[in-house]
């Protein structure tokens, strides 16, 4: 390639990029139902000057901060400020799709290496995962600083592969690295801990808060941790692609769209490396329930059940193949052997559709409840447009509607909300959708008296009996009667705050139809929990002004995020400056 030639191939892929991100949209799977509202979101509040650290949007309202699939402290949400929302989530596909490219060119000094890793089932199925995506760019730079021993470089990789938020990739990097290390670390190279612990910090920090009262922190089954394993069968389609598509691949069963790597990954396995090592770990270990091994070792030991979905070890596998496969490509016939089938798969499972489908109006912020669809639809497109127009959670909070009583995709919500569905669901009674505030109770009001009560089940009993008026009573930890006098003067929302004035002539309970977190800060007043997940506060006699907001170590976050974008600004500066990279 002359000199000539790479400035115009860079202007193609530069044109290339500026229309899909304008005009596409990667909206597949977690994309839709998760990641983009979340992003629109988070978009509103970034512009008016605040952290999001609470949704209103969803489930009644439920953390963002500490909220793993958010990546609220990932360096490239500057993009938010100054560009459309949909175009700024394109680019965030795009740039980790090109870091991946550099990546893997500088981990095997091969452009036909970086293009078969970008081209792969595992590369371009992530599309379809916010958070996933940044593993295409961060493994093999993690493996790459582990070859240099770099610590910068390597706690810089693994920092923001904790930012993204995504627990198995982390992993799954973190073995690559120790088999590539073991036995001969260099004492040098154990600094990369204390890097990629700032770096992580403020997503550290803001988990903390939520983490004993989320469902994800409590544990999954195992069977939910086992889903989207690698079936036997289904390793044949590393080396021959998606001939067939499944009946069950687009259900959650099927994690990624592909695993197409080529028929150069048989051979490439059987070289003698540590990269071998490393490729048959990974496949070990993302056979998941398959694998006796491993089934044995999640039933046995329920404190890991907070990770899910063994097929995610691909992603550090598909690195190691490449990288294994390397010399081989040097071959003309196996170069095109191996490129003309990916690209082509690459087209046709490609999670990109026109934005325009979902580019939905305005709606009014009401609080509404509203059915998704539990399995994932096979009729891609089509379908995925139709859900859009439907404004189902919760896409729909791209629109400025509310939801309630729905059950986060995420498991970020509060477990007491999950009891409040599942009661919902199961008994059809909408008492839950009213005390949600889905046509039924307002944003603030003093509630006359509490009513104590010793457990989950004797609350729910309560709550779901005919005599039981949630205008009037409230279940809550303790017996409480409210002034028939105490009522609230005002009430406004913020972007991330609300302002609550009340009036009474003795203390009184006042119920915020929010969820309950103990990470609620009312200032000096005592916070407690209302019809199982919603928000109550004592407040005392007189005119009082009430300012919640969500975060009770907002200023050790900003400090430790301040920490994290010094160490992250200084990393990149080392990495550019010294050019011990091509990445």
């Amino acid at each position: 390639m002359n000199s000539a030639t790479k400035p115009a191939i860079a202007a193609a892929v530069l044109l290339v990029a500026i229309a899909i991100s304008t005009f596409g949209f990667f909206f597949y799977r977690d994309n839709f139902a998760t990641h983009y509202p979340i992003k629109v979101i988070s978009q509103q509040l970034w512009r008016a000057g605040e952290v999001p650290y609470w949704n209103f949007f969803d489930g009644g309202g439920q953390p963002l901060a500490g909220n793993p699939n958010t990546l609220s402290f990932y360096p490239d949400n500057v993009l938010y400020l100054f560009l459309p929302a949909h175009v700024a989530f394109n680019l965030h596909f795009l740039i980790h799709l090109a870091l991946g490219w550099l990546a893997m060119r500088a981990l095997t000094k091969s452009n036909a290496a970086a293009w078969m890793y970008a081209l792969s089932g595992v590369a371009i199925s992530a599309t379809a995962f916010y958070n996933m995506v940044t593993a295409i760019a961060l493994i093999p730079f993690a493996l790459l600083a582990a070859e240099r021993r770099s610590p910068v470089k390597l706690g810089l990789a693994v920092g923001l592969l904790a930012l993204a938020g995504e627990p198995v990739t982390v992993f799954g990097a973190a073995i690559a690295v120790a088999i590539l290390l073991v036995p001969r670390v260099p004492p040098r190279l154990l600094l990369a801990i204390p890097i990629a612990v700032v770096i992580a910090l403020p997503q550290l920090i803001a988990y903390s808060e939520i983490a004993g009262e989320v469902e994800r922190a409590h544990g999954y089954s195992a069977r939910t941790v086992l889903n989207a394993s690698v079936s036997p069968m289904r390793v044949t389609e590393l080396f021959v692609g998606p001939l067939i598509y499944h009946r069950r691949s687009l259900d959650l069963q099927f994690l990624f769209l592909s695993l197409f790597i080529g028929a150069i990954a048989l051979p490439a396995l059987f070289r003698r490396s540590r990269y071998a090592a490393i490729a048959w770990t990974m496949l070990f270990l993302a056979l998941g329930e398959f694998n006796p091994i491993v089934r044995w070792i999640v039933e046995a030991l329920p404190a890991i059940r907070i990770v899910r979905f063994p097929e995610k070890f691909a992603l550090p596998m598909t690195v190691a193949i490449v990288v294994l496969a390397t010399p081989l490509l040097t071959n003309r016939v196996w170069r095109w052997l191996t490129l003309l089938p990916l690209i082509v798969a690459a087209l046709f499972t490609i999670p990109l559709d026109w934005f325009a489908p979902y580019r939905v109006p305005s709606m009014p912020p009401i609080r509404v409840f509203r059915v998704g669809m539990d399995v994932i639809p096979r009729s891609h497109r089509d379908e995925y447009r139709q859900r859009a127009q439907r404004l189902e959670p919760a896409f729909g909070a791209a629109a400025g509607l509310r939801y309630a009583v729905d059950r986060s995709p995420d498991g970020m919500f509060s477990l007491m909300s999950r009891i409040a569905w599942e009661r919902y669901w199961s008994t059809s009674n909408k008492r839950w959708l009213r005390i949600a505030g889905v046509n039924g109770l307002p944003r603030a009001f003093i509630v006359p008296r509490a009513v104590a009560m010793r457990s989950v089940t004797e609350a729910v009993q309560t709550i779901e009996s005919p005599t039981f008026d949630e205008r009037t009573t409230a279940v809550a930890p303790i017996n409480f009667a409210s002034p028939p006098d105490a009522r609230v003067t005002s009430f406004v929302e913020k972007p991330q705050s609300l302002e609550i004035g009340v009036q009474s002539s003795q203390p009184a309970l006042l119920f915020v139809n929010e969820t309950f977190f103990r990470a609620w800060d009312a200032g000096r007043l005592a916070t407690l929990p209302l019809d199982l997940d919603r928000l109550g506060i004592l407040v005392p006699a007189g005119e009082t002004h009430v300012t919640l907001r969500f975060g009770r170590h907002r200023s050790a976050v900003a400090i430790a995020w301040l920490f994290s974008t010094l160490l992250i600004s200084a990393a990149l500066f080392e990495l550019l400056y010294r050019r011990a990279g091509e990445i």
